[in-house]
């Protein structure tokens, strides 16, 4: 909720499975005074490199997080920071699968009334309830000013920055194209909208993050030395190229240059780092530079 307040914009999922499935439940499930178990299975669909059922598992080694075999449906995304000593007890029987052979099981298995069932998706402790107004029990609105980021005009009123996150739309009549929001100030409560799509406000080819979390720290990437792979900050985006280096003036932080510019990086979304099939881990994203002079075809046009 601190996170809203101030203008970030969280990923509860991957929270979730870092504090609670496979922190507070794994602590549970696996605790000789609690349930006793020897490892957990999850529905996800991801692998390890000890097999779907920790056939491969030696205690001496570390556990690495793999794509599952069905790109589509892969969750590695969702799991990119969770605990290694639950990542190495952990069994994901669907890795291995795609999503139609998982249905063909259960149909074959006597469990075909659960494909009748619609997906999970959404913040499970909300259930059906407006995620705005769940979130507005808990915040008090402070409303501001809507600025547009290129003429320093303003050009309306917002009730919360709670209620709005970077990228998105905001209606406002009388004008030729629309407003989307490219920044949000906690200093002054005000928010930055930019006119049109495509502005290069709302896009970013370098972004700062916190401290990276790195899932098997005994190989973790060299960051001295800066390295190349892919990463995404969201889970329906496609993997994009990217170089990783220290941030310079805050050498715990990272300095992420892209191939090419992305629109509505976010901050307080996650960046999550792959080589080939391995998840390396993530870091929470901290400050998007947005707006940098570059050429017009390197922008990512497709916009949902």
């Amino acid at each position: 909720m601190e996170d809203y307040e101030s203008g970030l914009t969280p990923n509860p999922d991957i929270l979730c499975n870092r504090f609670i499935k496979f922190d507070n439940f794994f602590e549970f499930a696996t605790s000789r005074d609690k349930l006793g178990a020897e490892a957990i299975a999850t529905g996800h669909y991801a692998r390890t490199n000890f097999g779907a059922y920790l056939e491969k598992y030696t205690p001496e080694r570390n556990a690495k997080l793999l794509q599952a075999r069905d790109t589509f449906k892969d969750q590695t995304f969702f799991l990119s920071n969770i605990p290694q000593r639950a990542l190495k007890k952990t069994m994901f029987p669907l890795g291995d699968l795609t999503k139609d052979q998982v249905k063909a099981i259960a149909m074959g298995s006597g469990m075909g009334f659960l494909l009748r069932k619609k997906e999970s998706t959404g913040i499970c402790f909300i259930g059906h309830r407006n995620f705005q107004e769940f979130i507005s029990e808990y915040i008090v609105s402070k409303p501001g000013k809507l600025i547009d980021i290129d003429t320093g005009s303003i050009v309306g009123s917002h009730n919360g920055f709670h209620h709005w996150t970077v990228g998105q739309r905001c209606r406002l009549s009388g004008y030729p194209q629309p407003y989307f929001i490219a920044q949000k100030d906690p200093n002054t409560n005000n928010i930055f909208v930019a006119q049109g799509t495509n502005n290069p406000a709302l896009f970013s080819k370098r972004f700062f993050t916190e401290s990276p979390y790195w899932i098997d720290k005994s190989c973790a990437p060299n960051v001295d030395k800066g390295f190349h792979c892919k990463f995404r900050f969201q889970h329906t985006k496609p993997l994009t190229r990217c170089e990783v280096k220290k941030n310079p003036e805050r050498p715990n932080e990272l300095l992420v240059i892209l191939e090419r510019p992305l629109r509505a990086i976010t901050p307080g979304q996650y960046a999550v780092f792959y080589s080939e099939t391995e998840c390396y881990g993530c870091a929470r994203i901290i400050n998007p530079i947005c707006g940098e002079k570059v050429l017009e075809s390197e922008y990512e046009i497709t916009i949902s």
